[in-house]
C-alpha cells in the first residue's frame, strides 16, 4: 500500500513538473522584442517591414517559434532579403539575421516579354518588360527561358524560378555554385561573365561568353560534370603556362587530345 502511494505521488509530482514548465513557458518566455541585425546598411533592409512580414506575434511562446515558416515569409515579402539565422535569446528576445540578395543573371520569359532578375540561388528579385529591362547589370542568360506564373510576372518574385527546360535549369545551378565556390559569386559574376547561351540542338551544350571575349565551353553529355568542367575551364584561363587569346575564342575539354584546351573556332 505504501509503495502504491509513493508511485502516485512521484507521478503527481511529474504531473505538477510538467504544468509548472508549461506555464512558465506560456508567460515568461514570450516574444517581447523582435530586432533585425545585417552584415550591410542598405535601403533594402527595412527593419520595419521585416519584422512585419516575419509573422511573429509578441506575447506568443517564445519556444514554439517555427524558424522555417519565419524565414519563408520574410523572403517572399522582401525578395532582397536573405535570413541567415534567427535565435531565441531567452526569455523574451528573438533576433533576425539577414543579408542582401545580389542580383546576377537576367532570363527572358517564355513569350519573350519580361526579364526576371535572379540571384546565385535562382531566386527572382525583380521583373521588367523586356523591351525596357530591369536597368540592373547582370548576365544575360539566353536559349533558356522561364514559366511565367499564371498570376502574372510580378506573382514570381520573391519565389524560386522555374525554368521551362529543367535540365538545363539544373545547369545554370551548377555554373551559379561553381562561380560562388570559385569566389565569382555576388557583382563579380556578371563582372566576369557576360553571357550564358543554351544550345539544346543535340544534347545540353554552354557557351560561357566572358567579358573579355573569350568563351567556356560545357558539354552536358560528357563525363565529368558541368560543374568540373567550368572549374577546369577557369583554371586553364588563369594559367599564365598557357598561351591564349583572352579576346576570342573558346575554351574547351578536347576529346581528341583528352586535355582542355584554347581553340579559335568550333565545329
Amino acid at each position: 500500500m505504501n509503495r502504491s502511494k509513493i508511485v502516485i505521488g512521484i507521478f503527481v509530482a511529474l504531473i505538477l513538473i510538467v504544468i509548472t514548465i508549461v506555464l512558465l513557458a506560456c508567460t515568461v518566455f514570450v516574444v517581447r522584442d523582435i530586432s533585425v541585425e545585417s552584415e550591410y546598411s542598405s535601403g533594402l533592409l527595412d527593419e520595419d517591414k521585416i519584422v512585419e512580414s516575419s509573422g511573429i506575434e509578441k506575447g506568443r511562446s517564445i519556444v514554439t517559434l517555427n524558424k522555417e515558416k519565419v524565414i519563408a515569409a520574410i523572403e517572399r515579402a522582401n525578395p532582397y532579403v536573405e535570413v541567415t539565422g534567427i535565435r531565441r535569446v531567452f526569455p523574451s528576445k528573438v533576433v533576425i539575421s539577414t543579408t542582401i540578395r545580389t542580383g546576377i543573371m537576367l532570363v527572358k520569359s517564355a513569350d519573350q516579354s519580361t526579364y526576371a532578375l535572379i540571384d546565385s540561388s535562382l531566386k527572382v528579385l525583380n521583373v521588367a518588360d523586356a523591351s525596357t529591362g530591369t536597368g540592373a547589370s547582370a548576365t544575360v542568360v539566353k536559349g533558356l527561358s522561364f514559366v511565367m506564373p499564371d498570376e502574372g510576372p510580378h506573382a514570381a518574385i520573391g519565389t524560386v524560378i522555374s525554368f521551362s527546360d529543367p535540365a538545363c535549369g539544373e545547369v545554370l545551378s551548377d555554373i551559379a555554385a561553381l562561380a560562388s565556390d570559385y569566389e565569382l559569386g555576388g557583382r563579380r559574376f556578371f563582372t566576369f561573365f557576360k553571357e550564358i547561351s543554351f544550345d539544346t540542338t543535340d544534347g545540353i551544350v554552354v557557351y560561357i561568353k566572358t567579358n573579355k571575349g573569350v568563351s567556356l565551353v560545357l558539354d552536358k553529355s560528357l563525363t565529368s560534370s558541368v560543374y568540373d568542367q567550368l572549374y577546369y575551364c577557369l583554371i586553364f584561363y588563369s594559367s599564365k603556362d598557357v598561351n591564349l587569346d583572352q579576346d576570342k575564342g573558346y575554351i574547351l575539354f578536347d576529346k581528341d587530345v583528352n586535355a582542355y584546351c584554347w581553340k579559335e573556332t568550333v565545329d
